[in-house]
């Protein structure tokens, strides 16, 4: 513990020679703390009789209480002179006021990692300058958690201040609250169950399979009490005790196969493959032998961002995820599994009563159609009003003539060090219009609302536009008069009825690794922070979380150069080695944000979708940070422009822009999240005389 209470100034001045005031209104009681327990009769019989030792005052001072329990301090009545001077002796470690009569505030935070470690944030949109990342002491972090600590004023390299000389900053991570008896559900990919991310320091695996685990841990005396137990293995790993997967099974299937109190909850009507197995829905191919088995990282690091050990801020929440059907063939679909966690949070209420685990369920994944731009072809769109066409260019780069807000692209420019000239690139982007099995999935949204389970997804990557009913391109539409293209519609709806701001699903749009040059040539302000290129914006956003290139976990060869092995990666296989790797887009800023309210969640364990909506968007934010160079809704700028640039240009090595109309926030609020939870508050001590006496805090 380092010393308090004398500043280098008044060593220097020699406090000795100053005239000391021994009036009743300058003195004080103080704690004074010795280094060892055998220093204190020493320094206290100095301290309470007359002398001219050095660091001890020269008078005899009252010891006002003994504190016998004590092994180290006393109490005195000084002045704050005699304070500071004794706060110099070499066997005296601190001199406080009496915390009896002056408690200090004391802070919630503790240090996240105990030691610095690497937060890695590249230094322009896609890692174009094909970054490397650092570890120290084995150890790094997500930018994401450094960034909400505080968005308005970033440690280098997260402002303009050099950012064309560091991508890498050494800190250690504040936090409070860790997530603790909440349950976050990623429905996804599936969740590598054996990534060194999701196992405790004590080697616990985290992460457990809704269909799969979640009825035991509801309703465990019937699997008990029928003997459905078994040692489950996964890889080699003993990952505990669990129930066999067909029984499983039954239990969401058929009311009978359950405790009595379950039976009235209802059922999914429709039997679960037999391929939906715990390989199946939590294993890399590295370490199955299943038919189906996890072929993409993205759910993984969806769960490493919520709640893993270096990268989430939520690292003691119950991790739970949902292998669904995006792309690969799973058999579980996304509207089945919002079912399934809207049975299983009604079975928790029975199985929990008084006090409920919240269920907060992150969907880093959408569905819709694509507007569209094949060469040549005329499309029919309704804009703002007025029926018209437009007719495809074909490229990804330059949004075809007369097509406003239906073709949006993703573009942005960019000078690498070694770079000459403005180079330019594009995600991909375009628009999306709603389908049926949107309607499908916004209906399930619904139902796990309406049960309590904290619904969140992410906004999508088509640079669209999402409005509420009041907005002026509400109505717009694509082909035919009900595909609307800029109307929340699935699982990122999650309401009925009109389109208001503030209901359903929290939806989060995503902020760039990059921030705005300090040559100012859209009016966005220098050093702003960003939307990424290709982030949804529009009223019916709720907020912004870092989404470009945040760090998180992954299996090998998913993005080839952005695959980095850990350093606690050696598992004994020759292909099953853990990697990490920058996760991009709205699917990394939702997971960002899942962990900060799960935070929330930990100490309002009865919280409404609404109470962490209207939290989210009042006390876990800052306002007014991100640039919006054309705001206006008919300004040049407000949809995606060919790049021109006059206006888009990046001069200087290591700049980027979003090229005109891309980083438009068109409506949506101005609010990046923000961790209040890792926030020190200054003590505020008046009427209380410090005198100059620093105090340090916890």
């Amino acid at each position: 513990m380092s010393r308090v209470g004398l500043s280098t100034e008044i060593i220097e001045l020699g406090l000795k020679a100053t005239p000391i005031d021994y009036t009743p209104e300058a003195i004080d009681e103080y704690l004074v703390l010795v280094n060892l327990p055998e220093d204190w009769e020493e320094v206290h019989n100095y301290i309470i009789n007359e002398n001219e030792i050095d660091g001890i005052p020269n008078r005899r001072v009252d010891c006002t209480n003994e504190k016998k329990f004590s092994l180290r301090g006393a109490i005195y009545a000084m002045s704050v002179e005699e304070a500071e001077l004794l706060a110099t002796h070499a066997k005296v470690e601190s001199v406080t006021l009496n915390p009896d009569k002056y408690p200090q505030p004391e802070s919630l935070l503790v240090n996240r990692f105990k030691k610095d470690v690497a937060i890695n944030k590249p230094l322009m949109t896609a890692d174009l300058d094909l970054e490397t990342i650092f570890y120290y002491d084995k150890t790094h972090s997500n930018w994401s958690m450094s960034f909400m600590e505080n968005p308005g004023r970033f440690p280098a390299p997260y402002s303009g201040v050099g950012i064309a000389s560091t991508t890498v900053t050494r800190t250690d991570l504040k936090y409070s609250y860790t997530g603790k008896g909440v349950d976050a559900v990623v429905i996804d990919t599936g969740t590598g169950t054996l990534h060194p991310e999701l196992v405790s320091d004590e080697g616990v695996y985290r992460n457990r399979d809704v269909i799969l685990d979640g009825p035991y841990y509801v309703d465990p005396e019937y699997f008990n009490s029928n003997g459905y137990t078994y040692t489950r293995v996964l890889g080699g790993h003993t990952l505990g005790v669990g129930i066999a997967t067909d029984k499983a099974k039954e239990w969401w299937t058929d009311a009978s196969k359950r405790s009595a109190k379950f039976q009235s909850l209802g059922t999914i009507s429709s039997s679960i493959s037999a391929t939906y197995t715990y390989g199946h829905a939590t294993a890399s191919s590295a370490h199955t032998n299943d038919s189906m088995p996890i072929g993409n990282s993205h759910g993984t690091s969806c769960s490493a961002q919520i709640g893993g050990k270096s990268f989430g801020l939520a690292k003691n929440a119950n991790m739970w995820s949902i292998r669904v059907n995006l792309g690969d063939g799973a058999p579980i679909g996304a509207a089945t599994a919002l079912d399934f966690c809207t049975l299983w949070h009604q079975a928790k209420k029975k199985a929990q009563a008084g006090d409920v685990n919240p269920t907060i369920i992150n969907n880093s994944w959408g569905s819709g159609g694509s507007t569209g731009n094949s060469f040549g072809v005329t499309y029919n769109i309704h804009y703002r009003g007025t029926n018209s066409t437009y007719t495809g260019n074909g490229s990804q780069f330059n949004p075809p003539a007369g097509s406003d807000g239906f073709r949006q692209h993703a573009q942005f420019t960019f000078r690498r060090k070694t770079d000459t000239t403005t180079q330019a690139a594009a995600y991909s982007a375009n628009g999306d219009f709603n389908t049926v099995f949107a309607t499908t999935n916004n209906s399930a949204a619904e139902n796990a609302i309406a049960a309590g389970c904290i619904v969140v997804a992410a906004v999508g990557n088509d640079n669209g536009k999402l409005c509420d009913r009041h907005d002026v391109d509400f109505n717009n539409w694509f082909q035919f008069s009900n595909n609307f293209v800029h109307r929340c519609g699935g699982v990122d709806k999650g309401f009925s009825g009109d389109h208001d701001i503030g209901k359903g699903t929290i939806r989060i749009g995503a902020l760039d690794c990059a921030v705005e040059p300090d040559q100012d040539l859209q009016g966005a302000g220098a050093y702003k922070m960003r939307k990424v290129c290709y982030s949804t914006s529009g009223p019916m956003v709720d907020i912004f979380a870092p989404g470009e290139m945040t760090m998180s976990a992954s299996y090998k060869s998913v993005y080839n150069a952005n695959d980095f092995a850990r350093p606690d990666a050696n598992d004994g296989t020759a292909a099953g080695t853990f990697y990490d790797r920058y996760f991009n887009g709205t699917s990394a800023a939702t997971p960002n944000a899942v962990g900060l309210m799960c935070l929330y969640l930990e100490s309002n364990r009865k919280a409404s979708q609404q109470d962490v909506r209207n939290w989210l968007t009042t006390e876990a934010c800052k306002d007014g940070l991100i640039s919006d160079p054309y705001p206006g809704i008919n300004d040049t700028g407000y949809w995606s422009q060919a790049r021109d640039d006059t206006f888009d240009g990046s001069n200087k090595a290591y700049d980027s822009r979003n090229v005109r109309g891309n980083g438009s926030l068109r409506g949506a609020p101005n609010k990046v999240t923000y961790n209040p939870y890792a926030t020190n508050v200054e003590p505020k001590m008046s009427g209380v005389k410090t005198n100059g006496i620093r105090f340090q805090q916890s």
